[in-house]
């Protein structure tokens, strides 16, 4: 389908016309509370597989310009794909696909309206030949196959899983069928006992597997944010730098690594050379300082946001000074 029917299906849906259709940089744009969504476990998977194998959104995002924001470099908000857009900003995906509209706020929630309602339209009905009513029909179709992949991949993976616990009980009843004979008869009857309790155990894990694989994929989400947060926290590349001694070239080479865009790298440089030349001296709590502050404000450094300070909190240190007396 061309662009040009594309843009005329849209203007018909929602009643207005797109000023623009492209890429539009993820940092641009900020998704409001109202939108945001909370994803499946099979959901995220396929987003971020489909993400990461075209470095791309499939399906295009629709947004609005906005000067509401105290950010600078909030420029759009979201109207609808905010699936794709969240796990698009986790990922650091540089660019996304974007339909660009002057919306007022009840353009805005009519919309919205339209989109559900043809998104819900589309899950409703059976498969049939591309039609020209809907919009990237054939995207979701795309869609609903990579879902099922993602589906069967993570069947295998506890298929697997569950195999590997059953070889491992059977390792270990080996061992004890050893122990047992080498136990003199005073020993044995505890022993027997304890086997027998281990049956039972194996029936009711048996009995139980459909709760066990709701509860790995519950274990698998846990880890993820915790190691999403950890990360964060400390620094994830083998020989971090040192910000108080690192060149500017170090510091751009080293959040290269972490894959940080050029106007963020450039922030962060601008943010550390501030702190640098100030009284105050160059500490995390410093760049904290800058992150929060408001627009013109003394300590605000424009770009440099929260995503960025994570970037340079994965890939560098700030020693604490000691104090000689």
């Amino acid at each position: 389908m061309s662009q040009d029917i594309r843009r005329e299906l849209i203007s018909k849906n929602l009643g207005i016309k797109p000023i623009d259709h492209g890429h539009v940089y993820t940092f641009q744009i900020t998704i409001p509370d109202s939108r945001k969504q909370s994803l499946s476990l099979e959901q995220r998977q396929a987003i971020e597989q489909s993400l990461l194998a075209h470095q791309n959104n499939l399906i295009s995002l629709i947004i609005r310009r906005t000067n509401a924001y105290a950010d600078e470099d909030i420029e759009y908000e979201l109207v609808y794909g905010a699936d794709w857009l969240q796990i698009a900003q986790e990922l650091n995906i540089e660019k996304v696909w974007a339909w660009v509209f002057d919306l007022t706020d009840e353009q805005t929630i009519a919309a919205i309206t339209e989109m559900e309602s043809l998104s819900n339209s589309s899950r409703d009905t059976q498969p049939a030949p591309i039609r020209t009513d809907g919009i990237d029909s054939d995207v979701a179709t795309l869609i609903d196959k990579k879902l099922q992949l993602a589906t069967d991949s993570i069947k295998n993976s506890i298929t697997s899983l569950l195999a590997g616990i059953r070889n491992d009980v059977d390792e270990k009843l080996k061992v004890l069928n050893y122990k047992i004979d080498n136990l003199n008869s005073k020993g044995l009857e505890p022993v027997l006992g304890r086997l027998d309790n281990l049956d039972e155990k194996l029936k009711i894990l048996d009995s139980n597997s459909t709760d066990i694989k709701a509860i790995l994929q519950k274990l698998d989400g846990v880890e993820h944010k915790l190691r999403t947060s950890r990360e964060i926290i400390e620094p994830i590349v083998e020989n971090p730098i040192n910000l108080l001694e690192a060149s500017i070239q170090d510091i751009k080479d080293a959040l290269r690594q972490v894959k940080a865009q050029d106007p963020h790298i450039r922030a962060a440089i601008e943010a550390i050379e501030h702190w640098k030349q100030s009284e105050q001296g160059l500490t995390w709590e410093n760049l904290e300082i800058s992150i929060r502050a408001k627009t013109n404000a003394q300590h605000k450094i424009k770009g440099f946001a929260k995503g960025t300070y994570s970037q340079l909190r994965k890939v560098a240190t700030i020693p604490e000074k000691v104090s000689v007396e």
